[in-house]
């Protein structure tokens, strides 16, 4: 009887970590969707920041959002998995409740990758401190402090013509921006993927954990 008391909890504590570590991946899928939307926003400020320096000309239409593209264009969003159940297996050696091992190899895994894809965050930052070095003094403060706080700045056609003569006395600032697009569409890439492995494992541990 003891035996199979003790058999009974370690299932409850099983099926409990499938669903803590299903709570985790939901959290990682919104963190995903979170990175693959703002690179798509990042990216796109470089490549029409881009084409105005190219231009030599700002839109009429857009001075504002003109000025705020060069600031949005230097940022990268980096996402982070929520791996506090995982952690918790491991390090309380209770991994040994999942009796699964493909799915527990599985749950490894996807972890694994998603540690993978962050390998590159010291470059990626590297070059996002290049490109606020390149361009410190283009940018007003107060379109800083507008951007900090969500807001759209108040950017007259004058006042835009001249950020971008400052943005385009910057020599390397086309090849800076060119590079970020490229780091932009890896963090994307690797989100949509850990994104893709993500949901799959989520059908995998639901149903493990009925």
């Amino acid at each position: 009887a003891s035996n199979w008391n003790q058999a009974r909890r370690e299932r409850a504590e099983e099926r409990r970590y499938y669903a803590q570590i299903v709570d985790d991946l939901r959290k990682d899928q919104a963190t995903l969707q979170v990175a693959i939307e703002r690179t798509a926003g990042h990216d796109q400020a470089a490549e029409k920041t881009l084409a105005a320096i190219s231009a030599g000309a700002v839109p009429r239409s857009e001075p504002a959002q003109f000025a705020m593209r060069i600031h949005y264009a230097g940022f990268l969003y980096l996402p982070r998995p929520a791996r506090r159940t995982y952690d918790e297996l491991v390090s309380t050696g209770n991994l040994g409740l999942l009796r699964d091992p493909r799915l527990k190899a599985a749950i490894a895994d996807y972890y694994e990758a998603f540690e993978e894809s962050r390998q590159w965050d010291g470059l990626l930052r590297s070059q996002q401190d290049r490109y606020w070095d390149l361009t410190a003094g283009v940018l007003p403060r107060p379109i800083f402090r507008a951007a900090i706080r969500g807001r759209t700045p108040a950017v007259t056609e004058v006042e835009a013509q001249e950020i971008l003569r400052r943005a385009r006395a910057r020599e390397r600032l086309p090849d800076l921006l060119m590079g970020m697009a490229a780091h932009h569409e890896r963090v994307r890439r690797d989100s949509e993927m850990l994104a893709e492995e993500n949901r799959a494992l989520v059908k995998l541990l639901e149903r493990s954990s009925r």
